[in-house]
C-alpha cells in the first residue's frame, strides 16, 4: 500500500510510535520520521513534500498541535489523526480519518487506504 514511501509519525509515546511503525512496515512502508510534538514535525519539513502519509496525535490538553494537521494537509501530505481522547474524534468533523487509541492493525491499514484515497 505504501510501496516504500516515506511516513511521518507524531506521537509523543514512544513505544507507541514504535507499534505503529510495526503496523506500517506490514504495508510496505520505507523510512519512518519520528517527532513527539507539532515543532518537532515541523523541523522536519524538508521532508513533507516526500511523505507518502503522516499520522499524527492529536489531544485536547495539547492546543500547540492542532494546527499541524491544517499545515501537512495544505502541503499534500495524507493524514490520518491518532487520539486517546474520545471527545476530541467527536469534536473534529474532517473527511480525515480519526483513530481512538488503542489502535487494532487493520483498523489502521483501513484508515490509511481512506486517507491516501483522499489526497492520493
Amino acid at each position: 500500500m505504501l510501496r516504500g514511501s516515506p511516513v511521518l509519525i507524531v506521537e509523543e509515546e514512544f513505544l507507541i510510535a514504535l507499534d505503529i511503525q510495526q503496523m506500517l512496515e506490514a504495508l510496505g512502508v520505507g523510512q519512518t520520521l519520528f517527532a513527539r510534538n507539532a515543532s518537532e514535525a515541523r523541523q522536519l519539513r524538508q521532508h513533507w513534500p516526500d511523505l507518502a502519509l503522516a499520522i499524527i496525535e492529536l489531544r485536547l490538553d495539547h492546543s500547540h498541535n492542532q494546527q499541524l494537521p491544517t499545515e501537512l494537509s495544505a502541503a499534500g501530505v495524507p493524514l490520518v489523526i491518532t487520539t486517546g481522547d474520545i471527545g476530541l474524534s467527536r469534536n473534529i468533523t474532517s473527511a480525515v480519518p480519526i483513530l481512538v487509541k488503542p489502535i487494532p492493525e487493520e483498523t489502521m491499514a483501513s484508515a490509511i487506504a481512506r486517507a491516501l484515497a483522499i489526497n492520493p
